[in-house]
């Protein structure tokens, strides 16, 4: 159901073979234009096949059938629709002019969708910071109880990161924003370098000299790449709401947990399962992409049945676990009152470097002031008392600090005073940046 659901999305349909042959014709068209452009081909030629051109995707599959080469049937089906004038269709290209041409058109408008989806999950990402900039809870390392932070900060380090993702798949797009117009081995010989320029114009796009017969394939191993990074990104944001959606944490939930056949109780974070699992998925499409880039000599078939799955797979999947993860957020249940009450149930201990800092401050060596502390903290966690409490009771403690600077030590204001600092600093100051900014 859930891709049934998916299966329409601008995303999908760019993938489909009708777009993909209808992205070839514009190649062909546009290098028919530039040749007759440059007196190669009869004027008007241009224009009669545009006039006649049509996809017959019937056709198309069963000449393909027939000769196993679908490019080839492609433009054979196409000829017999254009007549005379077909002769000129495809004059001086060889077929990866037209397939890897027509790819990086793919490819360009692919990563504008998945950028503007990343633009809407950055929004969703600083609103939840900002409503959460003053939220506290207690922060973690190594699963274990770390220091005061709040869930605003935790959220604007997502926030961060993914900008950092968007600058990297804003750089793919302009690495594969190229084609290649150059013939079988990238040398021009019956195609020239002035037709290669001007059909790539009309296409907005960049030549993408020197070739071989394909465009590098280091290019696509920049997208993939980008593309995993930005599926990492989720990845963080779903693994931290399954660990604080944990029973005995019980910080988050999602806004749609699913329950259990078996256990009326339970409350699931699926959805966030579901987006670490994806994220294998697209990270697997990195290795292979890397490998595709060292082909025999100026060019083999190794990498051709590879990209057919991972291309498609990479951006469906990042399309839609961006999409996902912004309703996850969006949704996100958050009580404020659990994650004051793990501070409280600390029992100060999270407040120990402030401890161990002012003993040094007063005269302590660290060293003697570490295991000073680490002492107290014991003992609390021993006799189930406060921390602050034994702090105040102890003579070592009370030699150097004064009962107003041990109640400072143990006030959340001190230890997130910076806190809004921090908001102020991020990029794009205390708002952040708006999508028609970035």
């Amino acid at each position: 159901m859930m891709l049934e659901r998916y299966a329409l999305s601008p995303m999908r349909e760019l993938w489909s073979p009708e777009a993909q042959y209808e992205r070839w014709l514009r190649v062909e068209l546009a290098a028919l234009a530039a040749l007759e452009g440059l007196g190669v081909v009869p004027a008007g030629t241009t224009a009669e096949v545009r006039a006649r051109a049509r996809i017959d995707v019937g056709r198309i599959r069963e000449i393909e059938r027939d000769i196993g080469h679908d490019l080839l049937a492609f433009l054979w089906a196409l000829e017999e629709e254009v007549g005379a004038a077909g002769r000129w269709i495809h004059y001086g290209l060889t077929s990866s002019d037209v397939k890897d041409t027509a790819l990086s058109l793919l490819l360009r408008d692919a990563l504008g969708i998945v950028l503007d989806k990343a633009g809407a999950l950055a929004e969703a990402l600083r609103e939840f910071a900002e409503r959460h900039r003053e939220t506290p809870m207690v922060g973690r390392t190594h699963g274990q109880y770390a220091e005061p932070t709040t869930l605003g900060l935790k959220a604007l380090c997502w926030w961060a990161e993914l900008g950092r993702d968007i600058a990297r798949l804003e750089r793919a797009r302009e690495a594969i924003s190229v084609g290649k117009l150059a013939g079988a081995v990238g040398t021009y010989p019956y195609f020239p370098p002035e037709a290669e320029e001007r059909a790539l114009a009309e296409l907005g796009l960049a030549p993408a000299r020197p070739t071989t017969q394909v465009i590098p394939r280091d290019r696509y191993a920049d997208v993939l790449f980008a593309l995993a990074q930005t599926g990492s990104l989720v990845e963080k944001v779903a693994l931290e709401v399954r660990h604080l959606s944990r029973s005995e944490v019980a910080e988050v939930a999602e806004g749609r947990p699913e329950g259990s056949s078996a256990m009326p109780h339970k409350r699931n974070p699926i959805l966030s399962e579901r987006l670490c699992g994806l994220a294998r998925l697209l990270r697997a499409t990195v290795s292979p992409a890397l490998e595709d880039n060292a082909l025999w000599h100026e060019r083999d078939m190794s990498h051709s049945s590879v990209e057919r799955i991972i291309l498609p797979q990479a951006f469906i999947l990042v399309d839609y676990m961006l999409v996902k993860c912004r309703e996850l957020i969006r949704s996100l249940r958050v009580y404020p009152e659990r994650m004051l009450g793990r501070i409280l149930d600390s029992r100060g201990i999270v407040f120990s470097e402030g401890l161990l800092l002012a003993l040094v401050r007063a005269g302590l060596s660290r060293r003697a002031a570490h295991a000073h502390v680490a002492r107290l903290v014991a003992e609390a966690e021993r006799a189930g008392r406060d921390l602050k409490e034994i702090a105040l009771g102890d003579a070592t403690v009370r030699e150097r600090l004064t009962p107003e600077e041990i109640e400072g030590i143990f006030d959340l204001r001190t230890t997130l005073r910076e806190v809004g600092r921090i908001f102020a600093s991020a990029p794009g100051g205390p708002q952040g940046r708006t999508r028609s900014e970035k």
